[in-house]
């Protein structure tokens, strides 16, 4: 369903269905498929795919979604009692066209948001045009591999300063070209978070520190239980300095927190702000590497 305007959910206990995982795909401007206003409590999300548009206009907007709840700013705590929610929702920049962009996938600034079940994916395949020969056939033979410059988008998951008391049960971001996830809300907690950084990061990606989970350095509290990043580079040899990054308080908890290098070149050299081992041969290819959860906590 292109659309040409955004849904606006305005309206308390507001929900929103998905029928087969509809798939909405954003409007050309750079507007968002679903935008759900701030102060806005109850409001329910399910079943839908959030397909990223070429942009036929000069976005007008600092930050471009598939999906904006609350606005950056607005100070609203949602409602602990009746929070929104996020179920079975999918979002992908790319796989049929390659010239779709957007800067995150998700962006959250309201708090008391409950998500279950989010796959957020830049394609790190498309379809062949008619005629065109797979750029890689030795690893995909039935499409083209995505390359720098294509299926652009930034962050997976932008969760805002304001968007406290946020918790994900179920998160999937994949190949975006800067973090995977940025998390500023205060009180976040994920349960199971997989991240694969892009197959085209080339020494850049190092150089500017990017990685699969960022906590931002004001956060006080933030809880994650079961956090895998892995690493793809098919293009350059990238070594990436860290898979998590998180500031160093007691009321950061992380637990179960591990990397693993697939195949190809490159690596993550650490687990978590530089602590825990990574791999240092090719037979290390899928080996999963951990820092002990105190260290993961940056309290040892």
């Amino acid at each position: 369903y292109p659309l040409a305007k955004s849904l606006q959910v305005e309206t308390d206990n507001q929900v929103i269905v998905g029928l087969g995982y509809a798939t909405l795909v954003a409007p050309g401007d750079g507007s968002p498929c679903i935008s759900v206003h701030s102060w806005v409590h109850g409001v329910r999300i399910a079943g839908i795919m959030l397909e990223a548009s070429a942009l036929m206009v000069a976005a007008t907007r600092k930050m471009r979604s598939l999906l904006e709840w609350g606005t950056s700013g607005s100070d609203d705590p949602g409602d602990e009692r009746n929070p929104g929610v996020l179920t079975d929702i999918y979002a992908r920049v790319g796989g049929i066209y390659r010239d779709v962009s957007t800067d995150v996938m998700i962006q959250l600034h309201s708090g008391n948001i409950y998500g279950d079940n989010l796959w957020l994916w830049r394609a790190d395949h498309v379809q062949l045009r008619l005629g065109e020969e797979p750029n890689f056939p030795d690893i995909n033979f039935k499409y083209r591999e995505t390359e720098r410059g294509e299926c652009m988008v930034k962050n997976g998951l932008f969760v805002g300063e304001g968007a406290n008391n946020v918790t994900i049960v179920g998160l999937a971001v994949e190949h975006t070209t800067e973090d995977q996830t940025v998390w500023m809300g205060d009180n976040g907690q994920v349960y199971f978070y997989q991240a694969e950084l892009p197959y085209d990061a080339n020494q850049s990606f190092a150089d500017n520190q990017f990685v699969g989970y960022k906590v931002a350095s004001k956060v006080d509290n933030h809880k994650a239980v079961g956090v895998g990043i892995y690493s793809n580079f098919r293009d350059y040899n990238v070594s990436v300095w860290t898979g998590v990054v998180h500031p160093s308080k007691g009321g950061i908890k992380m637990k179960n927190i591990f990397t693993v290098t697939l195949a190809n070149d490159g690596k993550i050299s650490s687990v978590v702000n530089g602590h825990g081992p990574g791999p240092t041969n090719d037979n290390q290819f899928g080996q999963p590497f951990r820092c002990r959860d105190e260290l993961c906590s940056g309290e040892g």
